[in-house]
């Protein structure tokens, strides 16, 4: 046993072998493995690491590639050309940055991943779900969002979507969940490009029958519309709720073209909703306050909207039909409006200013 015992203490005290390294951890080798073989395995890690992020549908830019490898611009752009070899890669510049990802649409059993552009209008097309609240096409439109976000980029950004693109509704479409029905015919019809004879109130409470070929659903101020043609005259808006009745009838109707029809066009001298030809297109002008400065430079009514400043006041021009919406928007300046032009805009509104103090001294 002396021999033996002589063995183990001369054993104890060589020095270790410098060949020869003994790790242990999560991530370290599952055996004993040379100095020198580690050192040739690590381009081999960073390669196989990198492989895997853009697996995983990462969309990876140079900085990032750097902080994920920790090495210079010159090996990723290395690592890069190697891979690219072997896998298909992208490469987009957003915002002056080059970004890498890897186009799973031509890789074996893989999907092109879902871009955030998409996801995003995915997530703010389904904000508008409030509209439809309590129908079917409510949930359908946040079924949505979940369909797409199975492929997207980086999913783990709208888990909380619902929150973070908001659409605040007003009132909403007062007709429903109640007129779900009536509205799936009216969709239905719309697809298939079937006319449609519905029982409508006006306005002004008048009801009428009348066949109509369905062109747009509209959404306006909170609020739903059926854009359709009835025989023999222009497009035209159908507040939603205030049609009580719809049957498809006759066979399909030949959707115009766009020459024939363009929701653009058809409201592009609207200042909201009313097209009728009774209403004359004229160029508006109102002065405001000065207060309004600000608020007039940010904020949009219309298209051929122009700004500046006159004598101390900002001033609005836009070219629009004088219908009740325009004479409402300037009425509810109060005070701090005056009508430039034209004469008639502001004799209305003068008219009805007048009927209000006279109305509320009583």
């Amino acid at each position: 046993m002396e021999w033996l015992s002589r063995g183990l203490c001369a054993a104890m005290q060589r020095k270790p072998d410098p060949r020869l390294e003994i790790l242990c951890g999560s991530e370290d080798p599952l055996r004993i493995m040379a100095i020198s073989e580690l050192g040739r395995l690590t381009s081999i890690e960073r390669t196989a690491k990198l492989v895997a992020a853009l697996l995983a549908g990462r969309d990876l830019t140079r900085s990032d590639l750097t902080a994920l490898l920790g090495v210079r611009v010159a090996a990723i752009d290395r690592q890069l050309e190697a891979i690219g070899r072997h896998l298909p890669l992208v490469r987009e510049k957003r915002r002056g940055r080059i970004h890498v990802r890897v186009d799973r649409s031509r890789v074996a059993g893989g999907g092109e991943r879902t871009p955030i552009a998409t996801m995003i209008a995915a997530c703010v097309g389904a904000s508008l779900s409030r509209l439809f609240e309590g129908t079917s096409y409510e949930k359908g439109m946040r079924d949505l969002v979940q369909y797409v976000s199975r492929e997207a980029i980086h999913p783990e950004r709208f888990q909380d979507y619902r929150r973070q693109f908001v659409f605040l509704v007003r009132g909403g479409e007062k007709s429903l969940p109640e007129k779900e029905e009536l509205l799936e015919e009216v969709v239905d019809a719309l697809q298939r490009r079937h006319g449609l004879q519905i029982r409508y109130r006006a306005f002004d409470g008048r009801r009428q029958s009348l066949r109509i070929e369905p062109l747009s659903l509209a959404v306006y101020d909170h609020q739903l519309y059926v854009i359709g043609r009835p025989r023999g005259r222009e497009p035209h808006p159908y507040r939603f709720s205030r049609i009580d009745a719809a049957e498809s009838v006759g066979g399909t109707f030949q959707y115009p073209d766009k020459d024939r029809y363009d929701p653009e066009r058809v409201f592009a001298d609207s200042f909201g909703i009313f097209v009728d030809e009774k209403y004359p297109v004229r160029v508006v002008e109102v002065s405001l306050a000065r207060r309004w400065a600000t608020f007039v430079r940010s904020h949009r009514w219309h298209r051929s909207q122009e700004a500046f400043m006159r004598g101390g006041r900002i001033h609005v021009r836009m070219r629009v039909r004088l219908c009740p919406e325009v004479v409402a928007w300037v009425l509810a300046f109060g005070a701090d409006v005056r009508v430039v032009g034209p004469a008639a805009l502001r004799e209305r509104v003068a008219r009805i200013a007048g009927q209000m103090a006279k109305a509320h001294r009583a």
